[in-house]
């Protein structure tokens, strides 16, 4: 909490860009220190280690080096570049923090999960460096903010769920609450004035990574119009350029994943081990939902996508998961726990996989229709995208039924 209040009271004098800062090239620095500590260390493994990794704009990020904790659970890395860019520390597998490589470093993170519901999400580690530091430092805690508020409305949600044969009254607020869009709108409006003020900076190619996969034309010409600047800038910025063409690479890929478009033909290996694919399920409404087993909003939807599961699977709806796991004894473990009816695939290149389907975050859902063609994307599982599934489905069984079934509607919605 002290280095969030921290980031949170930093003068807004931060924001005004020095002359002095605009006119330097940024690529003098040709070697930096990285000191950091790690609170709390894995008790179920020997040896605790951080990875140091690159990122390129082009894919997954590029681990360069690596180093057990040391006295006191401490590490150093020293970076040799060629020009600046951005890194980030994974610690033990469970922590992360991101930097810009223009001067030393300094980063205290957590490290282990010590809660009782251990939650794969970094949480909010400040990063004592430069001018440039700050932006990544106010953009990483402007998005723990919004997460944190968003799993207290989902935990408001369940317990009102959970409550609802006591006293309706919560639940039927929560259920017609339409919170999830304002505060993502809340979190935009932030990071507007943060990319503004930071617009002219190097380090504007870590903001404009998150439209590596919009899927707006608007955002995208501003995506693209930005890398451009910064371009011109900064000629020895490869990074801008390489996320420059990864934007128009996605682009290219979520085109084809509009609606009205083919769900791409894919096989995965199934709880057997045998390659299953989609194809089978042509004649039916099908969703395929993107989770993972320790992704604690995807455990959350389950027992939702079961009640549409056993509502409307006689009625021609069917489900797939597909795991993004890279612990399968953690996805066999899940499976069980959950007692899912449908088929479970699991992805045997997860970085691959979310590139193929559009995705960083889930469960994504793509709901399918019975020709095989994308009728509805959804990200995450509130209230919402429940309705919206069914009226998609009742939509789409009542244009597909025929007229002589007309008395007997293949769903009750």
């Amino acid at each position: 909490m002290k280095k969030a209040v921290l980031a949170l009271s930093m003068p807004l004098a931060m924001l005004a860009t020095p002359a002095a800062l605009l006119a330097q090239q940024n690529n003098v620095v040709k070697s930096i220190t990285v000191h950091g500590k790690v609170a709390f260390t894995d008790p179920k493994v020997e040896v605790n280690k951080v990875w140091l990794s690159k990122d390129n704009f082009s894919g997954k990020p590029q681990v360069v080096d690596s180093c057990v904790l040391g006295k006191d659970n401490t590490f150093t890395f020293k970076i040799k570049q060629d020009h600046q860019g951005i890194y980030s520390i994974d610690a033990l597998h469970w922590d992360h923090a991101t930097f810009w490589s223009d001067a030393d470093v300094k980063v205290e993170m957590r490290g282990y999960d010590t809660a009782f519901f251990k939650v794969k999400v970094p949480h909010y580690n400040y990063v004592d460096g430069s001018y440039d530091n700050n932006y990544i430092n106010l953009s990483v805690l402007n998005n723990e903010l919004y997460y944190r508020r968003m799993i207290d409305e989902y935990n408001m949600e369940y317990y009102a769920k959970k409550y609802a044969d006591k006293d309706t009254t919560w639940f039927d607020y929560m259920k017609n609450h339409k919170k999830y869009n304002p505060m993502r709108e809340d979190v935009n409006q932030r990071e507007e004035i943060l990319n503004r003020a930071y617009a002219d900076r190097p380090v504007m190619v870590y903001g404009l990574r998150g439209m590596a996969s919009t899927e707006s034309s608007a955002q995208y010409d501003k995506a693209m119009a930005a890398l451009e600047k910064l371009i011109i800038r900064y000629p020895w910025l490869t990074e801008a350029k390489q996320l420059k063409q990864t934007i128009i690479t996605n682009r290219a890929q979520a085109m084809k994943l509009k609606t009205g478009q083919p769900m791409p033909a894919v096989k995965y290996p199934d709880a057997n081990g045998s390659l299953a694919g989609l194809e089978k399920y042509k004649g039916k409404y099908l969703l395929v939902d993107f989770w993972a087993s320790w992704c604690g909003p995807c455990r959350q939807a389950i027992p939702k996508v079961k009640e549409l599961y056993e509502a409307y699977h006689a009625k021609g709806f069917d489900v797939v998961s597909i795991s993004i796991d890279t612990d399968k004894n953690a996805w066999r473990k899940a499976m069980k726990e959950e007692e899912m009816p449908w088929e479970q695939l699991l992805s045997d290149n997860k970085d691959k996989t979310m590139e193929q389907f559009q995705f960083s975050g889930i469960p994504t859902l793509y709901l399918v229709d019975t020709e095989g063609k994308i009728m509805e994307r959804f990200t995450g599982f509130g209230t919402d995208t429940e309705t919206k599934i069914k009226e998609v489905i009742s939509r789409g069984t009542k244009a597909s039924a025929p007229k002589a079934a007309a008395a007997m509607p293949m769903s009750s919605f």
